[in-house]
């Protein structure tokens, strides 16, 4: 079992309840709970996602993200490459889930 660390505080994360995922620019970052309130408050808020990618609302963004890229690729050749960005929040969370999530169940 892989042990998961705060980006913020750097202690060790063992509730997945306490788990905040996020992006930072195109990596993705675990946070406390309460470390990722702290850092929404600072000048970081350019910097990190200001809502999770974890959760109810990010697995509901993933799945439109999927549908709307499959059908892009089914319309015709000319959005595909419109489908190939859309693919990136399901891909994104998929990513999270893997390297971070699975650890914590």
């Amino acid at each position: 079992m892989k042990n998961i660390y705060c980006d913020r505080c750097s202690a060790e994360i063992t509730d997945k309840s306490n788990l905040v995922i996020t992006t930072y620019f195109l990596s993705v970052r675990a946070y406390h709970d309460r470390c990722y309130s702290k850092s929404l408050k600072g000048w970081e808020t350019v910097f990190v996602g200001n809502e999770p990618i974890n959760g109810t609302s990010g697995n509901v963004k993933a799945i439109l993200g999927f549908v709307l890229a499959m059908i892009l690729f089914l319309t015709s050749s000319l959005y595909s490459l419109i489908g190939i960005v859309a693919l990136y929040l399901p891909l994104m969370r998929l990513y999270a889930w893997y390297n971070i999530e699975r650890h914590l169940e």
